[in-house]
């Protein structure tokens, strides 16, 4: 497999109404401590992309801010203090106003329009794709909502009379958010319509964030190549590929059906298997997540052009089981919506999607791959929980009200943005709080070359529990050394590990105390790698591996300190009995990173109000609230809520050469009961303009669900 660097999303404003002026939009907690702000752009040209920026107060209260960008016009951005003392953490109650406008010159007469070029969300949540079951098939639990990503757009024409998503082709997709164990036996039924010879339709892999991260396995895809058929394909030791022998891409609504089973492989388009193949009875064997309008390619025989589906898909739906012939051609004929979802809806399906969401309902669960994990350290080295990773969770005991993460022991763990060039240089320690039971053991804090979970080139600096509950520290300078604890910790109860190297050798201290050493083990390997925190790669010939690389449990208070940390020191940080005192001594040690893990999960949701006013010469008229001519917006209010604009015409009926101002302000409101880490959960707003012949129009566009800043 061809893995990927990581990609950080950035939200992207757009609009399809020409010239576009961009928002600033500010954020700022109840007792005005630290604020959000976006990138100030202005133009007279044509706005294409900006990212949030995010400014906070740093110890000493100073100011400092996050980078923020942004392109297609004049930029300014506000980043003359840099964050040097780690991510700022803004607390409490969120709430913004903002305002922006801007005039053309009509060159005919016409009304002033305003109008959104999507669904827009009454919330500040990421709005999601809604599965209709709550199946338990392979393991999961539902309902499997979908979350869609960029390109989308909701609520077009489909089959049915019913609605359906369209997907632009470059950058629209859909995540799952349920993990499976390794489907098989089972059907994928769905409508789609293209005109383009490319683009998937369908995919499983290994990874939640498949584009962002590069899945270690995927197949179970469906896609359409370059000759515009469509291509149903397993892996079971070897690439297993059938294809339709007529094309698609014809603009037409077309019905596919795709299953796997003892029957072997077979595909179905509007009601007829178009190819099949008996000897394909199984896929490949892992635990993964569907995705929607693009999938992870990698050695395909006829793989597409681009991963992206362009075009429109509705009505998609999983049964767990191998449907017939007559049954795919039983659900081809039902002529109406609500027939379909009753015929779906007799075949039990693991998930069911009918794709015709408004885009105004949010999800209310966590963004996959998206949590960020703040490093104190004042180094930047932000954590990104990925897979089976739940923030939150309760914390030490020892340290009164604390938090910490879980991770599942199969799929979760934390990725780290920095690499560094051979840390323990001088002497290193790695200090964390972990808790767990399990009988498999598991990586609480590990060094490799690779910045993702793969098989790296090198790996050391290794602190895991082996199967039986001990920790081992393991270290590599030309033969794998090892130092274990002689107790076993796999009890239930938190404990605080230290583990170090450097002058005085290896050592391992548990709860303040030190438990294992060898002296002759004075270093580690000489390379540039990323720690990660609950997984290792330990397949490298250690003698005490587990048997999971993965940790099943939980863990606190990370942190990886340039130096080896006296007994005094480890004593004095294993005695502290609060959050707050303990990050206090901890940062007095100079680590390199360190991560509280008190980030929280809380999704940040809210209502966005907004007015829409023109202004002709002298005359301000309300366009959204619509009021009569002559007459302003009222104030903002929950009464006047961004769930779609639709069409706002102006009864002001302007002559050619007019100058029209169209002002448009928006207040956002949301709580959060503890931290919020992040924008991820926070849209772009874009204002755009346009004049034709017959019309002038504004509008605002509230765009897709994106992840972090």
């Amino acid at each position: 497999m061809v893995h990927l660097p990581v990609r950080r999303w950035v939200h992207r404003a757009f609009a399809s109404l020409g010239l576009l002026c961009a928002l600033l939009l500010v954020l700022t907690d109840a007792a005005g401590a630290s604020t959000f702000k976006a990138a100030i752009v202005s133009s007279n040209g044509s706005f294409s992309a900006g990212t949030l920026q995010l400014e906070g107060t740093t110890a000493g209260s100073v100011n400092c801010y996050s980078t923020g960008s942004g392109s297609g016009g004049s930029v300014t951005v506000s980043n003359t203090q840099p964050c040097t003392s780690g991510s700022p953490i803004p607390t409490g109650e969120l709430s913004s106003t903002a305002s922006s406008s801007a005039t053309t010159t009509l060159t005919s007469a016409g009304r002033v329009n305003a109008t959104s070029s999507t669904s827009a969300s009454s919330v500040c949540g990421v709005a999601q794709l809604a599965d209709s079951e709550s199946a338990t098939d392979w393991g999961g639990t539902g309902p499997d909502n979908a979350l869609p990503f960029y390109g989308v757009t909701y609520q077009a024409a489909g089959p049915l009379g019913s609605q359906a998503i369209t997907t632009d082709g470059s950058t629209g997709w859909a995540e799952t958010t349920t993990e499976y164990s390794n489907p098989e036996s089972f059907t994928a039924l769905m409508w789609l319509k293209t005109t383009t010879a490319s683009g998937a339709i369908l995919g499983f892999s290994s990874s939640q964030d498949p584009v962002a991260t590069a899945p270690n396995a995927a197949d179970r895809l469906l896609w359409v190549d370059s000759t515009g058929k469509l291509v149903w394909a397993i892996y079971n030791g070897a690439t297993e590929e059938i294809t339709s022998s007529s094309v698609v891409n014809t603009g037409s609504w077309v019905f596919v059906a795709a299953s796997v089973g003892a029957a072997g492989t077979a595909l179905y388009v509007n009601g007829i298997k178009v190819a099949s193949n008996a000897a394909y009875t199984t896929a490949s064997s892992y635990l993964g997540w569907w995705s929607i309008g693009w999938a992870y390619f990698s050695s395909w025989p006829d793989s597409p052009t681009g991963s992206y589906f362009n075009g429109s898909l509705a009505q998609l739906a999983i049964i767990p089981s191998q449907l017939t012939t007559a049954q795919v051609s039983t659900i081809y004929g039902e002529s109406t919506q609500s027939a379909y979802a009753t015929e779906i809806n007799t075949l039990s399906p693991a998930s069911y999607w009918p794709l015709s969401d408004t885009g105004s309902v949010p999800y209310a669960g966590n963004v996959p791959g998206t949590e960020s994990l703040v490093d104190s350290s004042g180094h930047g080295n932000t954590g990104t929980a990925l897979g089976g990773v739940t923030l939150g969770a309760s914390g030490p005991t020892t340290l009164g009200t604390s938090s910490a993460i879980s991770l599942n022991g199969s799929s979760g763990w934390v990725e780290t943005t920095n690499s560094y060039a051979d840390p323990g240089v001088g002497g290193l320690s790695v200090v964390a709080w972990f808790k767990t039971t399990t009988t498999s053991g598991g990586t609480i804090i590990g060094f490799d070359n690779l910045q993702n979970n793969s098989n790296p080139g090198q790996s050391d600096r290794l602190l895991w529990m082996d199967n039986t509950g001990h920790l081992v520290w393991a270290l590599y300078n030309g033969g794998n050394d090892e130092i274990t604890t002689p107790a076993a910790y796999n009890t239930g109860a938190w404990v605080m590990v230290v583990a170090e190297v450097g002058s005085s050798g290896a050592e391992l201290y548990v709860n303040g105390t030190e438990v294992a050493n060898n002296v002759s083990y004075t270093a580690g390997q000489n390379y540039t790698g990323y720690w990660h925190i609950g997984w290792g790669y330990e397949a490298g010939g250690w003698s005490d591996a587990p048997t999971s690389g993965y940790l099943n449990g939980s863990e606190s208070e990370v942190a990886v300190v340039p130096s080896q940390l006296t007994s005094a020191k480890i004593a004095t940080l294993y005695g502290e009995t609060s959050t707050s005192a303990f990050s206090t001594y901890m940062i007095s040690l100079t680590p390199t990173s360190y991560w509280p893990l008190q980030d929280t999960a809380t999704n940040v949701c809210g209502t966005t109000e907004i007015t829409v006013q023109d202004t002709v010469g002298s005359t301000n008229t309300c366009i959204y609230p619509v009021e009569a001519v002559g007459t302003a917006c009222p104030a903002l209010s929950s009464t006047y809520l961004l769930t779609g604009l639709g069409t706002r015409s102006s009864s002001v009926v302007t002559t050619s050469g007019s100058p029209v101002t169209v002002t448009i302000k928006m207040e956002l409101s949301a709580a959060s009961g503890s931290v919020v880490k992040g924008l991820h959960l926070l849209s772009d707003l874009a204002f755009g303009t346009q004049y034709s012949t017959s019309l002038w129009s504004a509008g605002i566009s509230y765009p897709y669900a994106s992840v972090e800043l």
